[in-house]
């Protein structure tokens, strides 16, 4: 969220991020919520939706968003829930005694790179069977526990929602999403600001912040040039899965390709 600085002659916008404060009983609600590994464990997803079954379904099966949206008369009616609280911890052991073994060093790691990941219709960065395969082997990956990190895009816009106009036309209806309610963290440096990953184009450069997504134990990076350093032509590169013309096409194989390897670097 930006908000507006008065009483000065420009313009003077501050980035402030805003979170709900979770009673101290729930804090690894919060945690499991930040991981897609909940997506395919039954037993997590079953206790974020009795939660409140009725807001589960509201916020989209979205258990960032379901915490946000939460009341905190709520939320401390939960901390307060044995039951619950029992099955936090059981999911919550679960989750870290997976999360806790290792890959084995002597096995090759791995770079995994792809246009489109399809881990959970949450995370709108896919469109169809490439992304749905890509989000199924980081899945299968992490349960293997092989040494494998992987790059994408973080679409703003993500895929389309199909309408129908009166005459009977196909109308694609883009969406944006808000990146701060969804299961993804910015990638920070030692100074705590967001990672950002300068790509040669040409004669000038696209920059671009890099977000992380916990997919069980596997780390995918997310890169994304929605952002004021760059021209509004270059900012859409990342705004829709193979959207604009050939030439932005060319732009997000260059940004996945050589912005990739330098976020790998970095």
């Amino acid at each position: 969220m930006k908000i507006k600085v008065s009483n000065v002659n420009n313009p003077n916008w501050k980035d402030v991020n805003v979170k709900s404060h979770i009673p101290a009983e729930l804090g690894k609600l919060s945690e499991l919520a930040r991981n897609i590994w909940w997506s395919w464990n039954y037993e997590a997803t079953e206790l974020f939706k009795d939660l409140d079954p009725t807001l589960w379904k509201e916020v989209g099966q979205n258990p960032v968003l379901l915490l946000e949206r939460m009341s905190y008369a709520k939320l401390e009616a939960l901390a307060k829930d044995e039951v619950i609280l029992r099955r936090m911890e059981d999911v919550y052991s679960k989750f870290r005694f997976y999360m806790d073994v290792k890959p084995d060093t002597n096995r090759p790691s791995v770079a995994y790179f792809s246009m489109e990941y399809g881990l959970n219709h949450v995370l709108k960065i896919y469109s169809g069977g490439l992304g749905v395969l890509a989000g199924d082997y980081l899945k299968e990956a992490s349960d293997s526990n092989v040494d494998l990190c992987a790059v994408g895009f973080l679409y703003r816009y993500g895929y389309f929602t199909q309408t129908l106009s009166m005459d009977g036309q196909q109308i694609a209806n883009y969406e944006a999403q808000n990146f701060g309610q969804l299961p993804l963290d910015r990638v920070l440096d030692e100074n705590g600001d967001q990672v950002v990953v300068d790509v040669p184009y040409l004669d000038y450069y696209v920059h671009a912040y890099v977000w992380r997504v916990n997919v069980g134990r596997i780390s995918l990076y997310l890169l994304d040039t929605d952002n004021e350093m760059n021209s509004p032509f270059d900012r859409s590169i990342t705004h829709q899965l193979y959207g604009g013309d050939w030439e932005n096409r060319l732009k997000q194989e260059i940004l996945l390709g050589i912005g990739g390897m330098l976020t790998l670097k970095n």
